[in-house]
C-alpha cells in the first residue's frame, strides 16, 4: 500500500477525488493538481480498475523501460559492446530503486526525456529523401535525419511536458540541438522550418491539453507560476518559492556540489536523493573527454548530445538550488543522470587503451562497478539511518504481501501517527465534517472532506489575510464551512527549528495557542503527533 509523501499528497489524492466525484473537477485547493497530470490520469485508470497498488505498479514499470532505453542508447548511438554497463550504472543509484516503488512520476519523466533525445540523435544520422525541387530548381540540400524519428522525438518531448514543468529545460535543449544541427549543415530555410515543425508540432499537440486545462480551471496555463491564479497571491508565491533560502553564490558550495550530491546530506528528502558514488568517481574522466576533447577521434558523435543535454539539466537545477532550499531535490536531476549512464558506459569501454600488461584499467573499473552494486544491495536491504529507514528489511513487505499482516496494520507501522490519526478521524467525526489540516499535506487516506495544508503555508496565510486575530481566523474558518481542525504537532515543531526556511512558512505559535484556548475543543490526541479539534 502507498506510503510515499507526494503520492499521499497529490499523485494519488487527485485521482481519488476525481473518481469520487465522477469527473475531473476544479476548485480543489491543492496547487499541484493543476500541474501537467499525465501520469495522474494513468494512476486514476489503474485505481478505477484495481486500486492504488496497481497505480504504484504503473510507475514501477518505467524502471525496466528506462533500463532498456539506456541500454539501447549505449548500443545504438555509442556502439558500446558491453551496453549492460549502462544499465548497471543506472541501477547503482539508490534513488532509482526507491522511486520505482513510489507513486511518483520521475522515472516516467526520465524515460520520456531520454527517449526524445534518443530519437533526435537518431534523426540526425539517417538522411531524409530529397523533397521535390522547388519551382523547377534543383535542390542543393537534403535535410539530414529521418522524419519519422524527428516526429517521435517531438511526441516524447510532449509526453515529458505532460508530466512536469521542469521538462521545459529538456524541450529547450532538444530544440537547441536541432537548430545547431541545421545550422551546422547549412540547411536552407524551408528544410529548417519543415524540421522544426516536425519536432515542435507533435510536442505542442501532446502537451497542450494539460496547459489548456490549467488555464480553464485556474486562469493560468502554467499555474501557479508567473501569472498566479485561483487560490494564489503574493504571500503564497513567496512561501512556495522560498527565495533566498538556497546556497547563494557560494563558490565553495557550488564547486563541491557533486560531492554533496553523492552524500545526499542536503537533499530535501534523503531517501530519494541519493545518486550513488559512480557519477562522482567518473567525473574526472568525463571532464577529460567532454571538456578537453581527449581522444577526440574516438568519440562518437552522439556523446556530445548526451553531455550537452545533461549539462543543461544540471545548470537549470543549479540555478534553482542557488535561490531556494526547497529545490534541492536530487531526483529532479534524474533525466540528466539517465542521459549520462550511456556516456559513462562508453568511458569504461573506451578505457581499454589505458590498460597495461601489469594493470587493466577497464577491468578495475568494472570490478569497481560490481562492488558499488553489491554495497548498494546491502544498503537497500539494511538501510535504517535516522529519519530515513528505507531498508527493505525495515519495510518487511512480505509480512503483508504473503503473511498475516493486514493492510491497516502495515500502514500503521509504516505511517506511525499519521495513519492511526486519519483512521480515528474517519471513524469519530460525522460524515458531513469538513476538516482543515495545519502542517499536514497528506490527505489521501481521509474519507471525509479534508483540506490539506498543501505547501505548509496555511497558518501563515491565515495571519497574512486576517492578521494576528484568532477570532477573525475562527470566523473565516466557519465561513468556509470548516467544522474541525487537524494539527500535525510534529510538523509544527520541525518547522520551528528547521534552518533556512522562508519566513512565510516559519510559524509563530502565538495565534495557534489563542485559537486552541478559545475557539477549538480538543477531541483526541494520537501519539502526541496529531491533535484533532472541533471548531467552536
Amino acid at each position: 500500500p502507498p506510503t510515499d509523501w507526494d503520492g499521499l499528497f497529490y499523485h494519488l489524492t487527485g485521482p481519488k477525488l476525481y473518481l469520487q466525484a465522477g469527473r475531473i473537477l476544479p476548485g480543489i485547493n491543492i496547487p499541484h493538481l493543476n500541474f501537467p497530470g499525465l501520469l495522474e490520469m494513468v494512476f486514476m485508470l489503474a485505481m478505477a480498475l484495481r486500486g492504488d497498488v496497481a497505480a504504484k505498479l504503473m510507475h514501477f514499470g518505467f524502471a525496466p523501460l528506462l533500463a532498456a532505453l539506456v541500454y539501447l542508447t549505449a548500443k545504438t548511438h555509442l556502439r558500446v559492446a558491453k551496453s549492460w554497463l549502462a544499465v548497471a550504472i543506472l541501477f547503482s543509484m539508490p534513488m532509482v530503486w526507491t522511486l520505482a516503488t513510489w507513486a511518483y512520476n520521475d522515472l516516467a519523466l526520465a524515460f520520456f526525456e531520454l527517449a526524445a533525445l534518443y530519437f533526435l540523435m537518431e534523426s540526425t544520422q539517417h538522411p531524409l529523401p530529397n523533397p521535390p525541387p522547388a519551382r523547377g530548381r534543383e535542390k542543393k540540400f537534403s535535410l539530414p535525419g529521418g522524419e519519422r524519428e524527428l516526429i517521435l522525438s517531438g511526441l516524447f518531448c510532449g509526453l515529458a511536458m505532460s508530466l512536469k514543468y521542469t521538462s521545459v529545460v529538456g524541450a529547450i535543449t532538444l530544440g537547441g540541438l536541432l537548430l545547431w544541427h541545421l545550422w551546422k549543415h547549412r540547411a536552407g530555410w524551408r528544410p529548417a522550418i519543415r524540421a522544426v515543425g516536425q519536432f515542435t508540432v507533435p510536442a505542442v499537440l501532446v502537451a497542450a491539453p494539460w496547459y489548456i486545462k490549467s488555464r480553464v480551471f485556474t486562469g493560468n496555463p502554467v499555474y501557479p507560476f508567473v501569472f498566479g491564479g485561483r487560490y494564489w497571491d503574493a504571500f503564497r508565491a513567496a512561501a512556495y518559492s522560498g527565495s533566498g533560502t538556497g546556497l547563494g553564490f557560494n563558490p565553495v558550495a557550488i564547486l563541491t556540489l557533486p560531492y554533496t550530491l553523492t552524500l545526499g546530506i542536503k537533499d530535501a528528502n534523503y531517501i530519494d536523493g541519493r545518486t550513488g558514488p559512480l557519477f562522482l568517481a567518473f567525473l574526472p574522466m568525463l571532464l577529460a573527454y567532454g571538456v578537453f576533447r581527449y581522444r577526440r577521434k574516438a568519440m562518437p558523435k552522439a556523446l556530445d548530445g548526451l553531455l550537452i543535454f545533461a549539462l543543461a539539466q544540471f545548470l537549470f537545477w543549479l540555478a534553482g538550488v542557488i535561490f531556494s532550499a526547497g529545490l534541492w531535490q536530487s531526483r529532479l536531476l534524474l533525466p540528466a543522470l539517465a542521459a549520462l549512464t550511456p556516456a559513462l558506459a562508453w568511458l569504461v569501454s573506451d578505457s581499454f587503451h589505458l590498460s597495461r600488461p601489469q594493470f587493466s584499467l577497464q577491468r578495475f573499473l568494472m570490478m569497481f562497478i560490481g562492488v558499488v552494486l553489491a554495497l548498494g544491495l546491502v544498503d537497500q536491504l539494511f538501510n535504517n539511518q535516522i529519519n530515513s529507514r528505507s531498508g527493505w528489511l525495515y519495510y518487511r513487505p512480505l509480512s503483508h504481501l504473503v503473511g498475516p499482516e493486514s493492510r491497516g496494520h502495515y500502514l500503521s507501522r509504516r505511517l506511525p501517527g499519521h495513519y492511526p490519526a486519519i483512521e480515528q478521524l474517519n471513524a469519530a467525526l460525522p460524515a458531513e465534517a469538513v476538516v482543515a489540516f495545519l502542517w499536514e499535506p497528506r490527505s489521501y487516506y481521509c474519507r471525509l472532506d479534508c483540506r490539506p495544508d498543501s505547501i505548509l503555508d496555511e497558518y501563515g496565510h491565515l495571519q497574512y489575510l486576517y492578521g494576528p486575530n484568532a477570532a477573525a481566523i475562527a470566523q473565516a474558518w466557519r465561513a468556509q464551512g470548516i467544522t474541525h481542525v487537524l494539527v500535525f504537532r510534529l510538523g509544527l515543531n520541525l518547522l520551528l527549528t528547521e534552518p533556512g526556511l522562508a519566513p512565510e512558512i516559519r510559524p509563530d505559535p502565538t495565534v495557534l495557542n489563542t485559537l486552541e484556548a478559545n475557539y477549538m475543543e480538543e477531541l483526541f490526541d494520537v501519539q502526541g503527533a496529531y491533535q484533532i479539534y472541533r471548531l467552536k
